[in-house]
């Protein structure tokens, strides 16, 4: 069977590459393995080939629509081909493929890039079987931060999944490649071109299946993809397709890292609004304990420039001046010589009062009874009491509690709440606890309501006030960037606000 790719020895570009080898294929194109004639070094090339739409003529290796009525949406198709390389030449990222040439040809289109030496992720799975935990996070961290550059390029891969990520054999450094399926959208989120999406089964989430559902800018959904290729890098198992995960949560396999399945959980959730809203907090939630906190925070999104007003940056509280400082001793004297004035009063009410004292004695009112219900109504007038520690069933689970309580003994007024985690101390084999969250701010009968500052443990820090457990306005700041985002928050997310970077600069 003769094969649709160009032959071996066929040249391009006025003979400046020779193909060598087809490396893959897919349903829109080839991939070779080619030879840089000027350079004298091997590249990738990938072929604009709609395999479904046009068929090659080997003696000339021109292709050529297979009918008059699919013409224009293969020259759609070719456009979005040569815009894709072109996006992708901009970028500037140690974990993405680099795209050096691109040109038409053949009656097609191609584009020029770094051959990798080395094997896919899926292929190193199959002839190794599942990786360690350790190794997974290694890879998916690094393939995270290519995704995070991505997206503040505004642009989507919508194809992430272990053959598309490349294993350098000299570094072991991992490559995201093939962006054939990928959408740029505008600053406004919305895509540049109206092109179909492809769908790896297992690996897209459910919105891939629908018309439409990548039509605006989504984090959201290369995070599924993310999650997934975790999952089969673990388990040596590819994830339900999305399809199937509609009525039911995904199942882990037997031995499955329990530290890992609640991050991948939320990340593969078929509801875009319930997964993690930037990679960022998906790898936090991965890491090991020592690292961070169980208990992830309200997933944070990237809110359009245009939608409200910039945010005044969190008043800082005020310094005193030398003159202030100064004034203070003379203020001092005043206050002292005021305060006699209540003390003289005071003395004259107390010598009244004792007059009053004498004749109710010698002339008794009656009075009513003092029953332990009189004193249990008047303790619940006074003010809350203080209760210096005791554990505490939160929104976030058990914690410690310190600070002011209401009759009942749920937190109310200020107070610190601390989340502990357990840990094996190997020098001692005896288990310990130590801190992983904290909240120092204001209750209302047992709920996280009010002025506060809430610090998990990977250092991630949100200051402002929250409502009904969650953040309601204020600041979030991300410690691993000093990337920070200050505004109004709903449902955990952000309403009106903006992102801002280390040095005050918005995004």
């Amino acid at each position: 069977m003769q094969t649709q790719g160009l032959n071996k020895g066929a040249l391009l570009r006025h003979e400046t590459y020779r193909i060598e080898k087809i490396l893959g294929q897919g349903g829109f194109g080839i991939t070779y393995l080619a030879t840089d004639l000027s350079l004298d070094r091997l590249v990738a090339i990938k072929e604009f080939f709609p395999k479904d739409y046009c068929e090659r003529d080997h003696d000339t290796s021109h292709l050529s629509i297979g009918t008059s009525g699919s013409s224009d949406f293969v020259s759609r198709l070719k456009a979005k081909f040569l815009k894709e390389a072109r996006n992708i030449a901009k970028f500037d990222h140690p974990g993405i493929i680099k795209i050096h040439a691109a040109f038409e040809e053949n009656n097609t289109a191609y584009y020029v890039m770094d051959y990798i030496e080395g094997e896919s992720l899926s292929d190193k799975i199959k002839r190794e079987g599942p990786l360690s935990e350790e190794a997974a996070l290694n890879y998916i961290t690094k393939v995270g931060e290519a995704l995070t550059y991505i997206h503040q390029q505004k642009m989507n891969h919508l194809d992430v999944k272990p053959a598309n990520i490349m294993i350098r054999q000299v570094d072991n450094s991992p490559i995201l490649i093939d962006f054939g399926l990928s959408k740029q959208y505008d600053s406004e989120g919305n895509q540049t071109s109206t092109t179909p999406v492809g769908i790896s089964h297992g690996f897209a989430p459910l919105e891939q299946y629908n018309d439409g559902g990548v039509k605006e800018f989504s984090p959201q959904t290369d995070i599924y993809s993310l999650a997934a290729t975790l999952y089969y890098l673990v388990s040596g198992v590819t994830p339900p397709h999305a399809t199937q995960l509609i009525e039911e949560e995904i199942s882990f396999p037997t031995g499955f890292p329990a530290n890992l399945i609640s991050a991948i959980s939320i990340a593969m959730s078929s509801a875009r609004k319930h997964r993690y809203s930037d990679v960022s907090y998906f790898l936090a939630a991965l890491k090991p304990t020592d690292e961070a906190t169980d208990i992830a925070a309200p997933p944070v999104v990237s809110v359009p420039p245009s939608t409200s007003e910039p945010i005044k940056p969190i008043e800082q509280t005020p310094t005193v001046s030398k003159t202030e400082e100064r004034a203070k001793p003379n203020l001092i004297k005043w206050l002292m010589l005021i305060g006699t004035i209540p003390v003289v009063i005071v003395m004259f009410a107390i010598y009244s009062w004792r007059k009053e004292t004498s004749k109710a004695v010698s002339n008794p009112v009656p009075t009513k009874e003092i029953t332990q219900d009189t004193v249990t109504e008047t303790n619940k007038k006074a003010a809350p009491p203080t209760r210096k520690l005791m554990n505490y069933q939160s929104a976030f689970g058990e914690c410690v509690y310190a600070g002011k309580v209401d009759p009942n003994g749920y937190p109310h007024g200020h107070g610190i709440a601390i989340w502990n985690e357990e840990y094996m101390d190997t020098q001692t084999a005896t288990k310990r606890k130590r801190d992983a969250q904290k909240y120092d701010g204001q209750w209302v009968h047992g709920v996280m309501e009010g002025e506060a500052t809430y610090t998990l443990q990977c250092g991630d820090t949100f200051v402002g006030t929250f409502q009904n457990n969650e953040y309601q306005k204020g600041r979030y700041t991300i410690k691993s960037s000093g990337e920070y985002f200050e505004g109004t928050f709903k449902n955990g997310q952000p309403n009106q606000g903006y992102w801002y970077d280390k040095n005050g600069n918005r995004l």
